[in-house]
């Protein structure tokens, strides 16, 4: 693990980085870099434990794997009754798919999918075009959503499972292959032998890292598993672990007992309890739920707060509190208790779960939008630009409370700021385009260098590439399009072309019956009204004869449509216009996948720093432009 350079080493931070560091370190708040996965972004964070070598000794950096969430799990059941695979990110199985606790891209790519909901709006007859996949409807909405570059670690066992609760032995396999498929897909992107190695190398240094850290005690947890590799993975990148960083995990920043309950971050949690303060509390949670597609508190059951309690070994479960009477819905069921008093803060709420548990090896942890909020009563959490998409709404919560006169004061966040592609120019490399991203930068082979300057007009041309697509509806419209954003499609407007002029030949015949047999119609309608007004019989034998040869205009009309030549005209017609808007689909779904980059480049995983340049110069560049903000609780994002 220490084959690879300290990166950061002497680097010449930002002013605005430097000035957050040195404020933390003097209000004496340790910083927390909170993640639920070490394969993404979260170790970049440690840049931040450089700076405060040079310029704030004393600020603490502590390190924690969020065990207490749910491990992922697909949105549908499946046939399998446990192990894990390695899933996609699209927009029809796995949309709903939560993956954070084991996720990862390959380098250039992105979590997010095309959404169906954005081609339908651009006229894209999804329906019929997913018939005609030879594999199926579910496969066409696959290949036609799918992020490109992304996989999760999904978990198969019935029912929804902690991550605490994931034994290190039974995950590391896959963990291990999820970085195996992920620098073996970036290793499609790197060019030269020398890339190639480089990035065998630190593969070979990460699976190592897994095995050791995954093939200790039968015990041992995904909690062990991630803290052991944290320790491992920060020493990579700073030579070291330092004694600043201290490595730890959810579960035991959460613990809830006699010697924990009265910690500051457990303060949010009596404003939930308080008589005097839960209704105002409570409307305000309710209130900035709305259109966020996480429940209201009543939507979990009567007395809901918006708590977890959390029990190794036996799950996750809402808390409700009714007077004395609390309920904790866990897997297993609801484990009720009555104590001795009303449940009106924190320290009965504790006594009450360990009566009802049987034990204090709990562990409290807020639901996601107040769950910062116990986070920033004793520390200042580092976030990622875009990170944690609850934040508005935990903003919003704040403003709500303190404007009905409840009064919770918080350390303010510290957003870190990266460009990570304009810091590609730092590197020497040379990359192989993905096809996606290919005809947005003109080329498919393009120097790391040459990227840095140009991925943003490359973004540029994607987003007017969509927005040119959306509004072209015609076959015609649609090629036009297609070949001003500089796709070959010569051969499908020829064959367009041919096929719309063959069919309106064929069909001009067959209108021009259909006008006269309108005409006919027409011409019986207003015999018939003028004698109908005059009061006197209709000329029947005129009737008859105008009837007689609309009726045989119809047959010729209707036999011309129905002949074998014109039907295989019409047939040939609607697959060409079919593969036209395949070829729509497929241009903007590149176009989407390319402005994904705009996401990966505030959240790139760390691993992509070292595989394409192994000589640190890219992270190097990327932590001395970094930059740093504060964000104070209850501010309008």
């Amino acid at each position: 693990m220490t084959d690879f350079p300290r990166a950061f080493s002497d680097v010449r931070f930002d002013d605005s980085l430097i000035a957050c560091i040195t404020t933390v370190a003097e209000r004496g708040v340790p910083m927390l870099a909170l993640g639920q996965t070490v394969f993404w972004d979260e170790l970049l964070k440690s840049m931040i434990v450089e700076a405060a070598r040079q310029h704030a000794p004393d600020l603490k950096l502590i390190a924690g794997a969020h065990d207490t969430d749910y491990f992922s799990k697909l949105p549908e059941p499946t046939v399998s009754n446990g192990g894990f695979s390695l899933q996609p990110r699209d927009d029809l199985r796995t949309s709903q798919m939560w993956a954070a606790v084991a996720e990862t891209s390959a380098l250039l790519g992105t979590e997010y999918p095309v959404t169906r909901a954005e081609l339908r709006a651009a006229g894209i007859p999804l329906r019929r075009l997913a018939r005609k996949h030879p594999d199926g409807p579910e496969e066409f909405y696959r290949e036609a959503t799918m992020a490109w570059g992304w996989r999760g670690v999904a978990n198969h066992s019935v029912g929804r499972t902690v991550a605490c609760d994931i034994g290190a032995r039974v995950i590391a396999p896959t963990v291990k292959a999820l970085m195996e498929w992920a620098i073996g897909r970036s290793k499609d992107v790197l060019v030269g032998d020398s890339l190639q190695e480089a990035a065998d190398r630190l593969l070979a240094a990460i699976k190592d890292r897994i095995d050791r850290c995954g093939s200790g005690d039968e015990e041992a947890t995904l909690t062990d598993l991630y803290v052991c590799l944290l320790r491992g993975f920060y020493a990579m990148l700073l030579g070291e672990l330092p004694e600043q960083v201290e490595v730890t995990a959810s579960t035991e920043m959460f613990l809830f007992g006699p010697q924990t309950w009265d910690r500051p971050m457990f303060d949010v949690v009596d404003i939930f309890l308080d008589p005097e303060t839960r209704p105002t509390a409570s409307e305000a949670y309710d209130s900035v739920m709305g259109h966020t597609g996480i429940y209201r508190l009543e939507q979990f059951g009567e007395g809901a707060i918006p708590f977890d309690m959390v029990i190794c070994g036996r799950g996750r479960g809402t808390i409700r509190v009714m007077g004395n009477h609390a309920v904790f819905d866990m897997p297993e069921g609801p484990v009720e208790t009555n104590w001795q008093t009303p449940i009106t803060d924190r320290r009965t709420l504790m006594q009450a779960a360990m009566h009802a548990f049987g034990c204090d090896d709990m562990r409290l942890v807020g639901k996601a939008v107040v769950l910062p909020t116990m986070l920033s009563r004793e520390f200042t959490m580092v976030l990622l630009e875009n990170a944690s998409v609850y934040l508005p709404q935990t903003h919003r919560f704040m403003r709500l409370i303190r404007r009905a006169g409840i009064d919770l004061e918080l350390n303010p966040l510290v957003r870190l700021h990266f460009e990570t592609y304009d810091a590609m120019a730092a590197a020497d490399a040379t990359l192989h385009l993905p096809e996606h991203l290919a005809p947005f930068f003109g080329r498919r082979r393009i120097t790391t260098g040459e990227f840095a300057r140009e991925w943003r007009s490359a973004v540029a041309r994607a987003r007017a590439t969509c927005e040119a697509l959306r509004e072209a509806r015609s076959p015609e419209e649609i090629l036009e399009t297609l070949a001003d954003a500089g796709e070959d499609v010569e051969d499908l407007t020829e064959t367009y072309d041919e096929i719309a002029r063959r069919r309106r030949a064929s069909g001009s015949e067959i209108g021009e019956l259909c006008e006269r047999s309108q005409a006919l119609w027409v011409e019986i309608k207003q015999i018939l009204r003028a004698a109908n007004a005059a009061h006197e019989a209709p000329p029947e034998e005129r009737l008859q004869q105008l009837r007689e040869e609309r009726e045989a205009i119809i047959e010729r009309a209707l036999g011309l449509a129905n002949s074998p030549d014109h039907l295989r005209l019409q047939e040939r017609y609607h697959d060409t216009v079919l593969r036209i808007q395949q070829r729509k689909l497929e241009v903007m779904a590149a176009a989407h996948r390319t402005i994904g980059l705009e996401m990966s480049n505030y959240r790139p995983p760390w691993w992509w720093f070292l595989a394409v340049d192994p000589s640190g110069r890219w992270l190097r560049r990327l932590a001395e432009t970094a930059t740093m903000r504060f964000e104070p609780f209850g501010m309008m994002v």
